[in-house]
């Protein structure tokens, strides 16, 4: 078991990654987490996840086999559910709130995949999120099963524009690699700009 203290310090930025816990191998769903995971990996960010099984498994998974680095954030509610094998440091967080806490905090930019109410529930936290943050986290969700549900959104409730535009949708997990390289790259490139005084 590891804290908190000291993962994201002068390393590679982390990635939170959400989705389903009810697939497994061979379902296209785990697979596409699976190969997110590698794409992650390879690249040298840490992937950071829920830390149990179906898409936290895959994607861990992925990240590992292409040599990168996990978390992934459990919680003692769930105390009889083991921790999939994929992660290299688990925080085991008092809450499921406190567990979400964890999951946000923790990353630079976040994936949501396809998933249920809990999955709802953590892209309206971060999507809330990410409005108070002094620098921008990108938020990708990933497929066209998002689409009615945020449309239904958009056109039902009260909501700013730029609330609206802090979410990116992608097609899929290349589209969200594509967005999240651009990213990251942008934050590598120096401030060109002179200083004001």
């Amino acid at each position: 078991m590891s804290s908190m203290n000291g993962i994201t310090a002068g390393t590679a930025p982390v990635v939170t990654v959400f989705g389903s816990s009810r697939v497994g191998p061979g379902d296209g769903e785990y697979e596409i987490a699976l190969r997110l995971g590698h794409l992650i990996g390879e690249r040298g960010w840490v992937l950071c996840n829920g830390g149990y099984n179906g898409t936290m498994e895959a994607a861990a998974r992925g990240a590992k086999e292409a040599g990168g680095s996990t978390i992934g954030v459990t919680v003692t509610v769930y105390d009889k559910v083991q921790a999939n094998p994929w992660l290299d440091q688990i925080i085991v967080a008092p809450t499921l709130f406190n567990r979400l806490e964890q999951l946000i905090s923790l990353a630079r930019a976040y994936v949501v995949l396809r998933g249920g109410i809990g999955t709802l529930l953590e892209l309206a936290m971060i999507w809330n999120a990410v409005q108070t943050e002094p620098q921008s986290k990108p938020i990708l969700v990933v497929g066209p099963e998002w689409d009615s549900i945020l449309d239904r959104l958009y056109e039902s409730l009260p909501m700013h524009p730029w609330e609206a535009d802090s979410l990116t949708r992608v097609p899929s997990i290349e589209g969200a690699i594509s967005e999240l390289d651009r990213f990251f790259q942008g934050l590598c490139q120096p401030d060109a700009s002179p200083p004001s005084f």
